[in-house]
């Protein structure tokens, strides 16, 4: 350890074993909904003995920070090595790694350490970055704690579905409607309301009220963050009742044969909420069908508008 490198420490213990734990560690793909700071994930390399990623997630005032790592799998010890490629703006050059350990009673104890190089130029960055790991740190391990001991195990209570439709007019105007969300309660008959905030770098912090076939309307908050290659991800932080974590994805195609636009959901069940709203004899396979269903009735309203807007823009043109 070098004079000016600092080292964290948090740990839990989980009702779960070993090995489920590891795999939720490892399946970065799934941290958008499991852990809440993840907005989005990009695997860029992955073998049996580690990865490369890279990472959106939020830090405790709100803003969107984005960094890529590389980790190292030891599947016989439960361990993960973490590193990142280069200075983070926030925390600097940071480095770490999650350690599940065995417990009596298939339960285990996960240790997560972080050792980092506080930004020479920043004074207060020691007690910053102190305060952003154990915020983070200590909300990650909770996530975990809840995933890892999920009744019959995580894959009951995940789906991950996409759809998608021709475009009548340009991908690049489709992509446009998407994005200027604000304008949805206007353009959108299930958008009851809608407030946006946007941040610097192609984010939006967005709270919208959606109104059911019922009337009833429900508000969830969501980060969407406009990708280089112009698609659009988003995870919601206020997710409905049934939902533990719902992440997504706009992506926008165009090529000789047309343009389409395609629309993916990620969602984990919660199980205590199934039960409240739904009911208790409502199966985890039920509850993800009435997810699914809601948020695809929404989706393909959303991409058909779109489309009638990207016609009608190109007929303007």
């Amino acid at each position: 350890m070098t004079a000016a490198e600092i080292n964290a420490h948090h740990e839990t213990e989980i009702e779960a074993p070993p090995s489920t734990v590891y795999e939720l560690i490892t399946n970065v793909a799934l941290w958008p909904v499991i852990f809440r700071p993840t907005v989005h994930t990009r695997v860029l390399e992955r073998s049996a003995e580690g990865d490369r990623f890279e990472i959106w997630a939020t830090v405790s005032n709100g803003e969107v920070n984005t960094w890529r790592s590389r980790r190292a799998f030891d599947a016989a010890a439960r361990r993960v090595s973490f590193r990142q490629d280069h200075d983070n703006p926030l925390f600097g050059l940071m480095g770490g790694g999650w350690t599940c350990a065995p417990l009596d009673g298939d339960r285990t104890r996960v240790v997560l350490e972080h050792r980092f190089n506080p930004p020479p130029d920043q004074a207060d960055a020691r007690d910053r970055i102190a305060r952003e790991l154990d915020h983070n740190g200590a909300q990650e391990l909770e996530a975990l704690r809840t995933v890892a001991a999920l009744p019959g195990g995580v894959e009951p209570w995940l789906l991950t579905f996409d759809e998608t439709i021709e475009l009548a007019g340009s991908a690049k105007a489709a992509r446009e409607f998407v994005w200027d969300a604000g304008r949805w309660p206007e353009r959108l008959p299930h958008v009851n309301d809608l407030e946006l905030i946007e941040k610097p770098g192609g984010v939006q912090d967005m709270t919208m009220g959606t109104r059911a076939p019922d009337g009833a309307v429900h508000t969830t908050r969501s980060i969407r963050v406009m990708l280089s290659d112009g698609s659009i991800v988003y995870k919601q932080t206020q997710p409905p009742k049934v939902l533990l974590g719902h992440s997504g994805r706009w992506e926008f195609r165009s090529d000789r044969s047309g343009a389409s636009i395609s629309s993916t959901h990620t969602f984990l069940l919660d199980p205590a909420g199934v039960a409240e709203v739904y009911g208790p004899d409502v199966t985890a396979h039920e509850a993800a069908s009435r997810v699914r269903a809601a948020l695809s009735a929404n989706s393909r309203v959303t991409m058909e508008h779109a489309s009638l807007y990207s016609a009608s823009i190109g007929a303007a043109r």
